[in-house]
């Protein structure tokens, strides 16, 4: 009986596995088929594999980000694995069934299976109860669809299968082919994101979170490629295949919503509908605009801040969808008159704020700090940026970082009228040929001045130097610096000291460029510490940290909001009961007090940058 038992239930696995796998080789052909599949991955590198192996099979990705994810990340894999120990071990038991061999080996093996159907059981009751609808009243059909809740049921029903099996061994012979239902499910329902992001961690696009792609070189295109390029992401057809890898993997969590400021606030973006829109409208709309079914705010109100990306377990890279859309966007013209204001302002003065460039550092030169054109002995560039330049807030940054570099004996020059906009808000608002073309002016500029080294106040300006220029002319490679570095490296060399420390509680708010994108998060809190009585960490701090709302691009323009981005960003930071804002940012310093005056809490609260507080919080 156990023999004929191990024949069926071993004849219907197959069958269903047979079954699965063409439904997997279908899907697998929409990448290009198994072939090229293959054959690309012959060709991984090793740090792939090693990555491969820690962030998908370890389950490394759910590490990240820290807090919830870490919980889904732990029961995720022990739900997976302890699936695939049931099949593998009932699988085994048939087998040996079948050859007569099962005997003495039949009470450890259901022993065993036993144990893991317990786990499987109780990490399949908690993803099932982590998935549960977020909203008061929906129920878990309309939440999830039907093919997923089957899905994810299925663990904990196979759970307490093994649990019988060792009650009343026939239910192994239930249990194999019951298993082979996940299998076959799953080329149907999100949980393909298991197979996708495994092909997405071993074969797609490898980014620098502060570089954006570059889809064209402006240096080289003649004029008929001009006439003919595509520019950005307009129809679903324009998704290419690592496109649709990327996107498949989206696991339909929400953590990407969870961390992005544009979505705590009311803002139109929700950056898990966005992937979620691109990939059902590459299969279903692939005729269609993007903006047929995403209104052109969503894209707008993207501050690029990178929290969707870097909170991601499963490596969904958002901000190139949107920068694709936007860059589209901006191709057809589909701009308000405050962001073609930004885009002329650049084209006709060479800076964002619109201000003629004649003078632009005529108040530094008053200040003893001479032009690159005037001088040869210089240790670094002084990179003084848009906001450095003209904003008067800004301006007293530049002072006190000037007077701390006097004092411990760095030379600096500036370029005086000669120097533009780094190009970031052309960048990041869509408008590449202006960036590319902004980009080898100053690269061109920089390179005929002899200049090696660059320091800037300017978190923008620092990314698009360091990671960003390389891909313009790769023979650029001049040393970047922000300020933030500079001052921790002559604070360690004992070169300069704090004025004064601040006696009331200090908090720091994580420039998004600074912090999370280039990882800069020990020099700001090295400084702080030696030159103030108490630090108080805010919630969302370092690569954690919260937007302030101007990034990509957002300062120039407006986007319908239940609330500003810098209040909900100054409400987090008031609540350390702190009394000192420090800031690393001319950009975050504008939005944060603003925010402050909203609240009436400026007179009370003080924004200071890193150099500032070194000269004892004075502005």
């Amino acid at each position: 009986m156990n023999v004929e038992a191990a024949a069926i239930s071993l004849a219907i696995y197959i069958v269903a596995l047979i079954i699965s796998l063409y439904f997997v080789l279908k899907r697998i052909s929409e990448y290009g088929g198994l072939r090229v599949l293959i054959r690309r991955l012959l060709t991984v590198e090793s740090k792939r594999v090693k990555k491969f192996i820690v962030d998908y099979l370890l389950q490394g990705r759910f590490f990240r980000w820290g807090g919830e994810p870490i919980v889904e990340g732990i029961f995720r894999g022990i739900a997976i694995y302890s699936y695939l120990l049931i099949m593998v071990l009932a699988l085994l038991y048939e087998v040996l069934s079948l050859v007569g061999s099962v005997t003495p080996y039949a009470n450890v093996m259901l022993q065993i299976i036993l144990y893991i159907g317990l786990v499987a059981l109780v990490s399949g009751i908690v993803i099932l109860i982590e998935m549960r609808p977020k909203k008061r009243g929906r129920s878990w059909l309309l939440e999830m669809g039907l093919r997923d809740l089957l899905y994810i049921s299925l663990i904990p029903i196979l759970g307490v299968m093994a649990i019988l099996s060792y009650i009343y061994n026939y239910f192994i012979y239930i249990t194999l082919p019951f298993s082979s239902a996940i299998l076959l499910l799953t080329s149907f329902t999100r949980f393909w994101y298991n197979i996708s992001s495994a092909l997405n961690i071993l074969l797609g696009v490898e980014r620098h979170p502060g570089r954006l792609t570059t889809p064209f070189k402006l240096s080289e295109l003649s004029e008929s490629d001009i006439e003919n390029i595509r520019i950005g992401i307009g129809s679903f057809k324009d998704l290419d295949i690592p496109s649709l890898i990327n996107l498949d993997s989206c696991a339909n969590c929400g953590l990407c919503d969870s961390v992005c400021p544009a979505y705590a606030v009311g803002r139109p973006l929700s950056p898990r509908q966005v992937v979620l829109t691109l990939r059902k409208g590459a299969r279903q709309y692939s005729d269609k605009q993007v903006v047929d079914l995403l209104s052109d705010d969503v894209f707008w109100a993207c501050t690029t801040c990178g929290a969707c990306v870097e909170v991601c377990p499963m490596g969904v890279d958002h901000v190139p969808f949107i920068i694709d859309v936007r860059r589209w966007l901006v191709y057809n013209s589909r701009l308000d008159s405050k962001k073609m204001a930004l885009i002329s302002n650049i084209a006709q003065s060479g800076n964002s704020i619109g201000l003629p460039n004649y003078g632009r550092h005529e108040w530094i030169r008053k200040l003893g700090i001479p032009t690159v054109g005037d001088v040869k002995d210089y240790d670094y560039l002084l990179w003084v940026g848009c906001m450095g330049s003209f904003d008067e807030r800004a301006k007293n940054v530049i002072r006190s970082f000037i007077e701390i570099l006097k004092e411990a004996g760095v030379k600096i020059a500036v370029l005086g009228d000669q120097e533009l906009c780094c190009g970031d808000p052309l960048r990041r608002i869509g408008e590449e040929s202006r960036f590319q073309d902004m980009a080898m002016k100053n690269i061109q500029l920089l390179k005929s001045l002899g200049v090696k080294r660059i320091v800037t106040i300017c978190p923008h300006g620092y990314n698009t130097f360091k990671n960003e220029y390389r891909d313009i002319d790769p023979g650029f490679d001049i040393e970047v610096l922000h300020h933030t570095q500079l001052l921790a490296k002559l604070v360690e060399e004992g070169r300069i000291k704090p004025r004064m420390r601040i006696e009331e509680p200090v908090t720091l708010h994580d420039s998004c460029y600074i912090a999370r994108i280039n990882r800069i998060t020990d020099e700001p809190r090295r400084i702080i510490r030696i030159s103030s009585r108490e630090y108080r960490e805010a919630r969302k701090s370092g690569f954690r940290t919260f937007c302030c709302g101007a990034g990509g691009a957002n300062y120039w323009y407006d986007v319908p909001e239940r609330k500003r981005i810098s209040v909900e960003r100054v409400e987090e930071l008031v609540s350390t009961g702190s009394k000192v804002i420090v800031a690393e940012c001319p950009f975050c310093i504008a939005m944060l007090e603003d925010a402050l005056r909203n609240l009436g809490l400026d007179k009370s609260i003080r924004v200071r940058d890193l150099s500032e507080v070194l000269r004892g919080g004075q502005s």
